[in-house]
């Protein structure tokens, strides 16, 4: 066997995998349902690696890298949107992403043929990786009627993802009342209760933030709860301010893994500072990152 060849081949191969596996992280910080599928296509780039050792051939690391930096790249290219996420991400990530799989397919195809690995081993991986295509595919027909017909929308978004040591039931009863936002959201001044009874979809809260040197007000409402997440809309003249928190069990039992998407829309000529705000809301996410870590426990 032609030992050089069969090295350029895999560490081709090994670029690939590890575009893919940060690209379903990615793409599993928007979707934490698909949170799954990241997990076996970083698992598939482990089994990659496992063959290469097996064959004696040593992976490059400018290779691996050459993967990260491609799927940063990929973040560049236009979308419809400036600063925020488009709808359209969804499809071309997801297209994207069956591709590399597609790729992966055929390798394991490859190495079978070449009857030095366990073909048991590559005939697994082969059936794993087809019935991830099947799910990617299935996944992004699903979106796509709700892509092209979004409505048009500008603004700036902002996503985290992070794991806390409390369960995912004692995080959504921390978050659920909104007027905790005064312990771990950086800008909230204060944070009242506009209504009385249970915590609830339709509870509403006013809540006076510094954002950019100035005092903002707005009313949020509680407007999702459920088994996944909760989601608080606030609103006031200048803006829209949209915070998903979707809440998944962590790896380690007794751990949560918390995917945060703040959405703010601005109106009228609040628009022109969207840029400006971009950047204070990205620094405002880390620190609402830091801040839910310290106070819903970090992972040890």
């Amino acid at each position: 066997m032609n030992t050089e060849l069969l090295s350029i081949y895999l560490n081709d191969h090994l670029t690939g995998a590890m575009a893919g596996t940060e690209l379903a992280r990615r793409i599993s910080r928007t979707h934490p349902e698909l949170r799954v599928l990241a997990d076996d296509i970083e698992a598939d780039r482990k089994e990659l690696l496992d063959f290469m050792r097996q064959a004696g051939v040593e992976s490059r690391p400018h290779k691996e890298a050459l993967g990260w930096l491609t799927e940063k790249a990929g973040r560049l290219k236009l979308n419809g949107r400036v600063l925020g996420r488009s709808p359209l991400s969804d499809v071309l990530e997801l297209e994207t992403l069956r591709v590399g799989i597609e790729g992966k397919i055929a390798l394991w195809r490859t190495l079978r043929k070449l009857n030095s690995f366990d073909d048991t081993r590559l005939e697994r991986l082969a059936h794993r990786a087809e019935s991830q295509a099947e799910l990617v595919d299935q996944y992004r027909l699903n979106r796509v009627p709700q892509v092209f017909n979004s409505p048009t929308v500008s603004g700036v978004d902002v996503e985290r993802t992070f794991t806390v040591a409390s369960t995912p039931e004692g995080v959504v009863e921390y978050l659920r009342d909104f007027s905790r936002a005064e312990q771990w959201d950086p800008g909230t001044v204060s944070c009242t209760r506009l209504d009385d009874g249970p915590v609830e979809v339709g509870s509403r809260w006013r809540n006076v933030s510094s954002f950019l040197g100035r005092k903002t007000e707005l009313v949020y409402e509680l407007t999702r709860d459920d088994a996944s997440g909760l989601q608080f809309v606030g609103r006031n003249d200048t803006a829209t301010s949209t915070d998903d928190i979707s809440i998944t069990a962590g790896d380690t039992p007794g751990t949560a893994r918390i995917a945060y998407h703040a959405h703010v829309e601005f109106n009228g000529l609040a628009k022109f500072g969207a840029p400006v705000a971009k950047l204070a809301l990205e620094k405002l996410g880390n620190d609402t990152e830091k801040n839910l870590i310290r106070v819903l426990g970090p992972v040890r």
